[in-house]
């Protein structure tokens, strides 16, 4: 058995659909990153407070309103609002930013766009440009300890 790769940056997936969520986990492990994956806003929350990962990636249209949920939860946390976040959603992002909640949390306060926003499927060299920008960015900025 191969050890984990502790310089891995890991990638939090939050998706409901196990081909979507199947695709993205081995397409994240076979470019260098430590994807941990989830299905629900709890065990995506739980996931993200328990990891802190270097980046979310957030299928938007979780049933119930949930992909938004946990977008606002991620935000307005004071220990979790530095995590890059990447929206998924077979909406257009014109179309996305219309549905209540994806600007307000509950209590009205703004909510910043995420700091990506794809189609799905998402293209494959698309997706990893863009984890590969965020993370790259995210460990500049935050002066990475690793």
């Amino acid at each position: 058995m191969v050890a984990p790769d502790r310089s891995a940056k890991t990638i939090l997936v939050v998706e409901d659909e196990p081909d979507m969520s199947i695709f993205l986990s081995n397409l994240l492990s076979a470019n260098g990153f430590c994807p941990i994956c989830a299905a629900t806003l709890a065990d995506g929350l739980k996931k993200a407070v328990d990891a802190c990962p270097d980046l979310v990636i957030i299928n938007a249209m979780l049933p119930g309103e949930a992909g938004i949920r946990l977008y606002q939860n991620l935000r307005t946390s004071s220990r979790l609002c530095h995590i890059p976040v990447v929206m998924l959603s077979t909406l257009d992002s014109s179309t996305f930013y219309r549905c209540p909640g994806a600007k307000r949390s509950p209590a009205g306060r703004h909510i910043p766009e995420p700091e990506a926003y794809l189609q799905k499927p998402p293209e494959a060299d698309e997706l990893l440009a863009v984890v590969n920008r965020l993370c790259t960015t995210c460990s500049t900025s935050l002066g990475d300890e690793s």
